[in-house]
């Protein structure tokens, strides 16, 4: 992604932006862990994508840029206040990282999963 400033422009990987982004939503409390888009790839494509990238897909269309972000939550929490807290957090985070906010970001819940209270998921 490129993005225009008076100084001149700035390029960003998209991994970069994917990974500001999933660290914010990894330090939301109530959410366990980010999930998987595509589960049709193949184990191999699965095991070679970065796992600081994981859950994340971005896109740059013309409307600016889209971030869609697949989560696992805790059982017990409030799915739509939850998502709005995710949402701005990630907005927040690459307004300051980069300086733009996403035109949109969507949160995909993939999973719920009951947590224990040290925070560690049952199994």
């Amino acid at each position: 992604m490129e993005i225009r400033t008076e100084y001149g422009t700035l390029a960003v990987h998209d991994d970069v932006l994917a990974a500001i982004v999933q660290s914010v939503v990894l330090g939301v409390p109530g959410v366990v862990d980010v999930g998987v888009f595509r589960l049709g790839e193949g184990l191999g494509d699965i095991m070679k994508k970065d796992p600081a990238v994981r859950g994340i897909m971005l896109e740059d269309t013309d409307a600016g840029l889209v971030v869609d972000v697949a989560v696992i939550v805790a059982y017990g929490q409030r799915i739509p206040a939850l998502g709005r807290e995710i949402v701005q957090k990630c907005s927040d985070a690459l307004a300051e990282a980069v300086a733009m906010r996403p035109s949109r970001i969507m949160v995909e819940v993939q999973g719920v999963e009951q947590v224990q209270d040290g925070g560690k998921a049952i199994q």
